[in-house]
């Protein structure tokens, strides 16, 4: 397909990236993104226009936090970095490894912080531990036990080694998650080639509550149950209370395919049924059926970066094709010698080959 113009500059006298934030999604991965890749790189990079599509542009605490500790892994200068600012400038050092503490001081998303860094600790020269404190499980994040479950079962097939232990639940707006988070250094060196998924084996699901009544969980498994009866799909789902400062519940599904792996989940809200919870999982995976996806949509997306530092070519069909996608892929281009071609239409499934030529 297509990508449309980019509002970008290439490196030039002063070898200073300039990014348009505003360009694409216009969300935080964009930072996000830059941020880890300027760690690998050592390239430094300039950004305007911060989160310029959110309803609050620039810096909230979770952003903020994310470029303070990449900051801290590189000993990196940096210009912009408050609440709120919509500009940024980074400057990187190399990076260390070790054992750091990062408080969000919100429900910001522990997950997103995690994967600034994972990429850049996992390329340093010794193991590094990291807490992480802030949301756990929050929406437009990957979930920490999305984490656990999809996330790191790919990276470890691409070669990063890690764990991840989750001793507190953050959910919104009460925040206080903490994650323990052990890397240990690796190079990335399996390409991942997925040309379909195969069989569905089984469906593994985990319904949680924090300081609710167990009842609630029971209903989300039960809801859950009946729509995976309905279609004669096997399936195991278990119940799990986990310790939280505040109250939340989850639905959790891990969908087993002869060659490959999908996730999806749903949080629970003030006001919202267990079983409408149950519903919007189960139906993002019926979704997911109805196609020709390799993986789920988000990690279509969390693996770009992994991917585009692993040497080779890599492939994979997401069931879609998403604006998160596109605009993380320019990015990844700008700081890498990388060609990544998407074949099909936005919001329609579609073939992702990645190819890092270093």
């Amino acid at each position: 397909m297509k990508c449309p113009t980019l509002l970008f500059s290439a490196p030039m006298k002063t070898d200073v990236i300039i990014i348009d934030g505003s360009f694409g999604e216009g969300g935080g991965q964009i930072l996000r993104t830059a941020l880890s890749l300027s760690a690998i790189t050592q390239k430094p990079f300039e950004i305007h226009n911060i989160r310029a599509h959110r309803k609050t542009p620039g810096l909230s605490h979770q952003h903020l936090q994310s470029v303070n500790a990449t900051a801290s892994i590189c000993n990196a200068e940096v210009i912009g970095n408050h609440l709120r600012s919509t500009n940024l400038k980074f400057f990187p050092g190399e990076i260390q490894a070790g054992t750091y503490h990062f408080d969000i001081g919100t429900a910001g998303s522990v997950s997103l912080v995690l994967q600034t860094i994972f990429y850049p600790l996992s390329l340093a020269n010794k193991p590094s531990s990291l807490t992480i404190i802030g949301g756990t499980h929050v929406s437009h994040s990957p979930s920490a036990d999305y984490l656990t479950h999809q996330w790191l079962y790919f990276l470890e097939k691409i070669g990063f080694a890690a764990e991840i232990q989750t001793l507190r639940a953050g959910f919104y707006p009460r925040g206080g998650g903490e994650i323990i988070v052990k890397i240990n250094p690796k190079n990335p060196l399996n390409p991942i080639c997925l040309e379909e998924r195969g069989d569905l084996l089984m469906v593994h699901g985990i319904s949680t509550v924090s300081n609710l009544d167990s009842n609630i969980a029971q209903r989300q498994q039960t809801q859950a149950r009946k729509k995976f009866i309905e279609r004669s799909i096997p399936h195991e789902i278990e119940i799990a209370k986990i310790p939280a400062i505040g109250k939340g519940t989850m639905l959790l599904l891990v969908g087993k395919f002869g060659k490959s792996q999908c996730c999806y989940f749903s949080l629970g809200a003030i006001g919202k049924r267990a079983e409408t919870v149950a519903d919007e999982a189960c139906d993002d995976f019926f979704y997911f059926l109805e196609t020709k996806g390799v993986i789920d949509e988000y990690l279509a997306d969390q693996l770009i970066i992994p991917l585009a530092l692993t040497k080779g070519l890599s492939q994979y069909t997401t069931p879609r094709i998403t604006q998160h996608l596109l605009t993380n892929i320019e990015i990844v281009k700008l700081f890498l010698p990388v060609t990544i071609v998407v074949v099909g239409n936005p919001d329609e499934e579609g073939l992702v080959k990645i190819h890092c030529h270093a």
